[in-house]
C-alpha cells in the first residue's frame, strides 16, 4: 500500500506556505521526541530548514522537510552534502511523497555506504506511523481489516486533518474512498468538507464515496473485470482501401510517408540503444493528414520481423474515453495485449494500480517493468484524436501526470499522441499550461501534406478496383486533391462510388470534384431521418458529449444507426459514435469547410478552347466529325479530342453518348465564356493564392511557384514553364481583378514553333532527358506553342513533328498513349540512331558505367560541347533512356533463365 501526506491550504496560497506548514508539522513531531528547534538557518548560503539539538544528549540535527509532488536527486545529494560538510551529528530527510525511480536509486545508494550512516530518509508512511505513536493522529486499524486499500493519504487541510483511503473493489483501480477524520475517527466528516477534497485531490474527484465504513457491506457484482464498464477502444482500421477509417497497415492500405516513419523508428531505436532519455512522442499535424493511418502503420511496424522483440505496442483512439480511469485502463489493455501475446513473460497474477493518477507505483506493474528492462523490451501505448481529451472535463489532469512519471522514471515504455495543429486551447483554459508542459516533455513529429508518390499511391489502389482509369481522369484526382490527404481518399472514394453505381468512365472527366458539392452528394444519400441523426451525432461529438450505444432505440432508432453505418458516413469508437472524418463533423455543425479551392491545371491554350467553344450553337448537339468540320483553321482530331476535355474539366460543355453540348445558363459568345470563365476561377487555387500575395505586379516566376505549391507533380522547370503561361493566357482573357497585376510573357511563336529540318540523323544524339520529353507530350498535343524552342530538334528527331512542326503519326500514336506505354515507345524508336545503338552495345558490358566513363571511351567528338563538363551533361541526358532499357533487358533475359 502506498503512503501520501497531502498539505491542502486555501486557494492562493503559494508553495513556501506550504513547505511551512509541513515543517510546522515536523517540528511539533520533533519536540516531541526532546528536539529544541530552530528554523530556516542559513550558513554562507547552505540553507537548513530545521535545526535541532536533543535536550538530553545534545546531538546536533539537521532537518530537510520537502512538501513536494517530486523531490529530485539533486535534492538529496545536496541535503547529504550538507549534513557530512557540517559534521553534524544526525541528519534528517522528511517528504510527504515517495521517491520516483531515479531518486529512489541514488537513495539506495546513499543508504549502502558508511558514510552516510547519520542519515535517515523518513517516507510518508514512516511519517504517519510517528504521528500516530505520539498520538497526533489515530486510525481505525480494526475497521479497516476487511477493505483492499491501495493507497493511504493523509491531509493536513486548513478545514482539518483526515485519512483516505483508496478502496480497490476491482481488478485493476480503486472504484471507492473511505474519509475519517484523523483526530476524531468516530466524528461524521462534514460533507462540504469532503466535496472541498474531492475538488484537491484529483485520485478521488470520480470515486464513490463510502459513507459508513464501520457497516459497509460490499455489493456483490458479476464475473467482469472491472464494476466500472468501459470500453477501451483500440484505433480501427480499414477493411477495404475506400473505408472511411485509417488505412490498415496490414492489409497494405497504407502509402508513402517513408521520411517521418524512419525518422520515427529511427528515435524507436535510440530509445532501445539508450541513446536517448524521452520516452514521449507526438504526431503534429492538421485534420485529416493522416495521423490516425501513421499511428497504425508505426504499431504495425513494430510487429516485423525486425522490431518484434523490441517493441510491442497498440493504439488507442482517445475519443472513446468515458472517465478519468481511460488512461489507466489503456496501460492495462496493452500489458494484458503484451502478456497474451507473449511478448511479456513469467508475469503472473493480476494487474493492479495505486490510483488512476498513479500507474507505475503498484508492486505488480514494477513487477511488468523490471521484466521488460531485464528483457530490453518496450511497450509502446499511442494515444489517437488526442486533442479530444481536452473535449472531456479534468480527464486530461490524469494523462499529464501518466506522461510526467514516464518522463521521470524512464521506464521501457514509449508513449506517443497524436495531435491536431488546428486545435486550438485558449490561453485562459485550466488545462493550457499543463499542455504546454506535456509538449516540452515529448519529440515533435510533424505530418505534411502528400507527395506526389502518395496521390499516386491511393490512384493506384481505385485503379486496381476499377480494372484501370484514363490518364485524364487520374490527372484530375491528383490536381484537385492538391495534395491534402483527406481530400485525396476522398476524391478516389467519390470515382469509386461513381463507378460502381454506374457511371461510365468515360464520363467521369465531368465529375464535379468540388469538396463542398461532395459533402452535399454525401446528404443527397440520407433519408430525412437520417440526416436528422447525423446532424445529431454529429453536434454530439463537436460538443465532447459522444452519444453512446445505451442511447441507441431512446434518441436514434437501431435502424437509422445500422444504416448510417452501412453508407460509411458513421463510425462507431468504443460505446461512442462519431462522424467518419472530423472535417466533416465540423461541416455538419457549423456549414463550413476548410478553405480550399479548386485544384487543376488548365493544359489547353484558352484561344483554342474558345474557338472550339464558339462553334456549338444552342440547337444542336455536336460531335466530334462536326466540329472538325466547322472548325476554320482545321485542326487535327486528337488536338480537338483534348481541347473537348478542357472544356468538360471546366464544366463548360458536356457529352452525351457520342454527343457534346454546352451546358445550361452559359451564352454561346466570347463574352459568355469570359463570364464563365470569370466565375469558375472565383474559387480556383492558384486565382486564390495569387490575389492574396502583397506584391504590385505578378510575373511568370510567381505563378510558376504557385503552381508548385498547389500541385504535388515532379515537373521539368520548362513543363512548369509551360503550365505558367498557359494559365496566364487564361487569366488575361477574364475579367479577374488580378489581371491587372499580370505581367504578359513575352511572345515567341515564330521562333519557339518553327521549321526543324533534319537530314541526317547518324551524328545525333538527344540533349533532353526522357522525362524532359515524356512531361512535354500533353502540351505537344494541345499547345504546342507553349514548348521551348531548344526542345523542337529532338521532337523532330524522335519523329514526334515533323518539318512543318506539325505531329507526325507517331506523334499523334504516342499522344493518345499513357506514361507506361509512351515511355516504352520512345525506348524503342530512340534505339534506332546509330549513336544510341552504340551506347547501348557499350552499356552491355559495362552496365555501371557513368557520364564520365563513357566521354573517355567514345571519340572524343561523340558528344556535342568543346568542354567536359558541357559533355557529360549530354553524356548523362543520353544515359536516361539508355539505363532503364537494359534494366528491361535484363529482367526479360532473367525471366527466359538465360543469364542467372
Amino acid at each position: 500500500m502506498k503512503s501520501e501526506i497531502k498539505i491542502i491550504l486555501e486557494d492562493g496560497s503559494s508553495n513556501k506556505a506550504k513547505g511551512n506548514c509541513f515543517e510546522t508539522l515536523i517540528r511539533n513531531l520533533l519536540t516531541l521526541h526532546l528536539y529544541d528547534i530552530r528554523g530556516n538557518i542559513n550558513f554562507g548560503g547552505m540553507e537548513i530548514d530545521l535545526v535541532a539539538e536533543h535536550k538530553h544528549n545534545k546531538e546536533s540535527l539537521y532537518v530537510e522537510c520537502k512538501a513536494k509532488e517530486k523531490v529530485t536527486s539533486d535534492e538529496l545529494s545536496k541535503f547529504s552534502f550538507n549534513v557530512t560538510f557540517k559534521k553534524v551529528d544526525k541528519g534528517y530527510f522528511y517528504r510527504t511523497q515517495e521517491l520516483e525511480s531515479q531518486a529512489g536509486a541514488l537513495l539506495s545508494e546513499i543508504k549502502s555506504r558508511p558514510e552516510y550512516k547519520n542519515l535517515t530518509f523518513f517516507e510518508p508512511d514512516d511519517i504517519i506511523r510517528m504521528l500516530s505513536d505520539g498520538k497526533m493522529v489515530y486510525e481505525p486499524l480494526s475497521d479497516l481489516a476487511i477493505y483492499t486499500i491501495s493507497k493511504k493519504i493523509l491531509a493536513v487541510t486548513y478545514f482539518g486533518d483526515y485519512f483516505i483511503y483508496l478502496i480497490n473493489e476491482s481488478n485493476a483501480l480503486p472504484t471507492k474512498f473511505i474519509v475519517v477524520d484523523a483526530k476524531h475517527n468516530e466524528r461524521k466528516v462534514n460533507d462540504d468538507f469532503i466535496e472541498l477534497l474531492r475538488s484537491k485531490i484529483n485520485e478521488i474527484s470520480s470515486l464513490t464515496l463510502i459513507q459508513n465504513y464501520t457497516s459497509y457491506v460490499r455489493t456483490k457484482v458479476s464475473n467482469r473485470h472491472d464494476t466500472i464498464i468501459e470500453t477501451i477502444s483500440e484505433v480501427q482500421e480499414s477493411e477495404n482501401w475506400y473505408d472511411y477509417l485509417p488505412a490498415s497497415s496490414n492489409k497494405n492500405h497504407f502509402v508513402g510517408r517513408d521520411d517521418i516513419r524512419t525518422k520515427i523508428l529511427s528515435y524507436f531505436k535510440d530509445i532501445h540503444g539508450n541513446k536517448t532519455g524521452k520516452r514521449i512522442f507526438y504526431l503534429n499535424g492538421k485534420s485529416g493528414w493522416g495521423k490516425s493511418s501513421l499511428v497504425l502503420e508505426i504499431i504495425g511496424r513494430c510487429s516485423n520481423k525486425h522490431y518484434k522483440r523490441k517493441f510491442f505496442g497498440i493504439a488507442i483512439d482517445t475519443r472513446s474515453a468515458t472517465s478519468d480511469n481511460f488512461v489507466a485502463l489503456s496501460f492495462k489493455k496493452l500489458i494484458n495485449a503484451a502478456i497474451d501475446n507473449h511478448y511479456i513473460q513469467h508475469v503472473q497474477g493480476d494487474l493492479t494500480f495505486t490510483s488512476n493518477n498513479d500507474l507505475l507505483s503498484s508492486d505488480s506493474v514494477k513487477i511488468v517493468l523490471d521484466e521488460l528492462k531485464r528483457n530490453n523490451k518496450f511497450l509502446v501505448l499511442i494515444f489517437d484524436q488526442f486533442e479530444d481529451v481536452f473535449r472531456k472535463g479534468d480527464f486530461f489532469k490524469t494523462f499529464y501526470k501518466f506522461l510526467t512519471d514516464v518522463t521521470d522514471s524512464k521506464p521501457n515504455l514509449i508513449i506517443g499522441f497524436s495531435w491536431k495543429s488546428d486545435f486550438f486551447i485558449q490561453s485562459d483554459d485550466p488545462s493550457y499550461h499543463i499542455w504546454q508542459q506535456a509538449k516540452e516533455q515529448a519529440r515533435e513529429f510533424t505530418i505534411n501534406e502528400f507527395g506526389e508518390k502518395e496521390i499516386d499511391g491511393v490512384i493506384k489502389q481505385l485503379e486496381g478496383s476499377v480494372d484501370g482509369l484514363d490518364n485524364g481522369i487520374k490527372q484530375r484526382i491528383k490536381e484537385s486533391s492538391q495534395g491534402l490527404p483527406w481530400l485525396t481518399k476522398k476524391l478516389c472514394i467519390h470515382i469509386f462510388d461513381q463507378i460502381e453505381s454506374g457511371v461510365g468512365k468515360e464520363n467521369l472527366i465531368e465529375s464535379n470534384l468540388n469538396i463542398s458539392d461532395l459533402f452535399k452528394k454525401d446528404e443527397e444519400r440520407l433519408s430525412a431521418k437520417e440526416f436528422k441523426a447525423i446532424k445529431l451525432i454529429a453536434k454530439r461529438a463537436y460538443d465532447g458529449s459522444f452519444f453512446d450505444e445505451t442511447e441507441v432505440g431512446d434518441i436514434i432508432d437501431s435502424e437509422t444507426i445500422a444504416s448510417l453505418l452501412h453508407k460509411r458516413l458513421i463510425i462507431r469508437s468504443g460505446a461512442n459514435y462519431n462522424i467518419y472524418w472530423d472535417i466533416y463533423r465540423d461541416y455538419l455543425v457549423t456549414g463550413t469547410i476548410p478553405p480550399i479551392g479548386e485544384g487543376y491545371l488548365v493544359r489547353q491554350g484558352v484561344n483554342l478552347c474558345l474557338e472550339v467553344f464558339l462553334l456549338f450553337d444552342v440547337t444542336n448537339k455536336q460531335t466530334l466529325e462536326s466540329i472538325l468540320q466547322k472548325h476554320p483553321k482545321g485542326i487535327g482530331q486528337e488536338t480537338l479530342y483534348n481541347i473537348l476535355i478542357e472544356l468538360r474539366n471546366l464544366g463548360i460543355i458536356q457529352k452525351t453518348g457520342d454527343y457534346y453540348s454546352v451546358n445550361k445558363g452559359i451564352e454561346i459568345s466570347k463574352q459568355g465564356f469570359i463570364d464563365y470563365i470569370t466565375n469558375k476561377f472565383q474559387n480556383y487555387t492558384p486565382y486564390i493564392h495569387l490575389k492574396r500575395t502583397n506584391i504590385s505586379k505578378i510575373n511568370k516566376a510567381d505563378v510558376i511557384q504557385t503552381l508548385k505549391n498547389t500541385f504535388k507533380h515532379d515537373f521539368q522547370d520548362n513543363t512548369w514553364d509551360s503550365y505558367a503561361k498557359n494559365i496566364i493566357s487564361w487569366f488575361l482573357l477574364s475579367d479577374l481583378d488580378i489581371k491587372t497585376r499580370l505581367i504578359e510573357p513575352t511572345k515567341g511563336r515564330g521562333k519557339a514553333f518553327s521549321q526543324v529540318r533534319i537530314e541526317d540523323k547518324s551524328d545525333l544524339i538527344p540533349r533532353s532527358s526522357l522525362r524532359e520529353i515524356i512531361e512535354l507530350i500533353p502540351i505537344l498535343a494541345s499547345n504546342p506553342n507553349l514548348i521551348s524552342s531548344r526542345f523542337n530538334r529532338d521532337l523532330a528527331l524522335l519523329e514526334l513533328i515533323d518539318d512543318t512542326s506539325a505531329l507526325t503519326d507517331f506523334g499523334k500514336e504516342i499522344v493518345l498513349k499513357d506514361e507506361a506505354t509512351t515511355m516504352t515507345l520512345l525506348r524503342t524508336k530512340i534505339l534506332e540512331l546509330p549513336k544510341m545503338k552504340l551506347i547501348y552495345e557499350y552499356l552491355e558490358g559495362h552496365p555501371n558505367a557513368k557520364a564520365k566513363e563513357l566521354i573517355n571511351v567514345l571519340p572524343i567528338d561523340f558528344f556535342d560541347g568543346e568542354k567536359e563538363s558541357s559533355k557529360i551533361i549530354y553524356a548523362s541526358k543520353a544515359l536516361t533512356w539508355l539505363k532503364y532499357s537494359r534494366r528491361r533487358q535484363g529482367r526479360a533475359s532473367h525471366s527466359n533463365g538465360l543469364l542467372f
